[in-house]
């Protein structure tokens, strides 16, 4: 059984393939955007707490930040595992040093300390 693909197939297939790589980089584009919208807010905010750490709402803020790059980074579809899994715990690390009862950092935390461990592999420092 011969099986052909007319002229409008074929294009219209092309076209298909094209708008999905245009539509995944247009996603990873968006990505590193919010990605380094988050890494910025992070710096920002470690800055004005460590000027003043003493302040709590300078550490609130930070520990919010904190919180939010790791889990950005942690759920990253761009980034590798060995890059985005050790840099989230760091940070959630960071985070929990500050604010010991932050549910958000806790869990994602022990988590990623519990794929390590599942996997036989030692634990990130």
């Amino acid at each position: 059984m011969k099986i052909g693909m007319s002229k409008v197939g074929v294009l219209s297939l092309l076209l298909a393939v094209s708008a999905l790589g245009i539509a995944q980089d247009t996603t990873a584009q968006a990505e590193k955007a919010k990605l380094a919208r988050l890494e910025k807010a992070y710096v920002s905010a470690k800055a004005a707490f460590t000027k003043q750490p003493k302040d709590a709402a300078l550490k609130k803020k930070f520990v919010v930040a904190t919180v939010a790059l790791g889990t950005a980074t942690m759920n990253s579809p761009i980034l590798a595992p060995k890059d985005k899994y050790p840099k989230a715990l760091r940070l959630y690390r960071e985070a929990l040093k500050h604010d010991p009862k932050n549910k958000e950092a806790r869990e994602n935390h022990d988590v990623i300390v519990h794929i390590y461990k599942q996997m036989g592999r030692p634990v990130p420092k």
